[in-house]
C-alpha cells in the first residue's frame, strides 16, 4: 500500500465516523439525553455529514458506503430538525438505534448493482457481487442484532458498526482486480 493511499484510507477512518461520533457525544454526554439536546445534536450532525460526504467523494470515490449510510441517517434527522418535522424525529426515537443501521443497510441494498456494490470498491463483478452480497446479509443480521438491544447505544449502535466497518474491510480484500 503506498503512504497516499494508506493515508487516505486512515482519513477515511477518521474522517468517516466523525460525524456520528460527534452526534452521539452531543446527544448522550452531559447525562439523561433531552428532546432539545437531540434536536441540537442532529442539527450539528447533519452539518458535519454534509461536509464529511463532500470530503469523502472529493478524496476517495467511491466512499464508504455504510460511511455514506450513516451520514444520510444524521441528515435526514437534521433536515426533519430545522424544518421542525417532529414526527420524523419521534420515528427516528421510537425506532432507537436500529433506524441508523436500517439506513446503512438501505445504503448497501441501493448500491448493489453499481460497479463497486456495497463493499464500496470496484473489481471484477463477481467478487464485488459476492462480497456486497455478503456485506448486505451481515448488515441485516447487525440491523437484528441492533434491534435486539436497542435503548443501549454502546450494543445496539456502537457494536454493529464497528463490526460491519471491520468486516467491509476485510471483504474488500476479497474483491479481485478487473482483468
Amino acid at each position: 500500500m503506498r503512504v497516499s493511499s494508506m493515508a487516505v484510507a486512515v482519513m477515511e477512518y477518521l474522517l468517516g465516523f466523525m460525524a456520528l461520533a460527534v452526534f452521539a457525544a452531543y446527544a448522550l454526554g452531559a447525562g439523561p439525553p433531552s428532546d432539545a439536546r437531540w434536536v441540537s445534536a442532529f442539527k450539528l450532525g447533519a452539518l458535519l455529514a454534509s461536509l464529511e460526504l463532500v470530503a469523502l467523494w472529493r478524496f476517495k470515490p467511491p466512499p464508504n458506503r455504510l460511511i455514506v449510510g450513516g451520514n444520510v441517517w444524521l441528515i435526514v434527522g437534521g433536515v426533519a430538525a430545522f424544518t421542525e418535522q417532529w414526527w420524523l424525529l419521534r420515528l427516528y426515537q421510537q425506532a432507537g438505534e436500529p433506524s441508523l443501521v436500517a439506513c446503512m443497510a438501505l445504503t448497501g441494498a441501493l448500491t448493489l448493482a453499481t460497479p463497486a456494490g456495497f463493499v464500496g470498491k470496484p473489481g471484477s463483478p463477481m467478487s464485488v457481487r459476492r462480497a456486497s452480497w455478503w456485506m448486505l446479509a451481515a448488515t441485516l443480521l447487525a440491523l437484528a442484532f441492533s434491534w435486539r438491544f436497542r435503548g443501549d447505544p454502546k450494543v445496539a449502535a456502537v457494536l454493529p458498526v464497528v463490526a460491519l466497518s471491520w468486516l467491509n474491510r476485510g471483504l474488500r480484500r476479497m474483491v479481485q482486480p478487473l482483468p
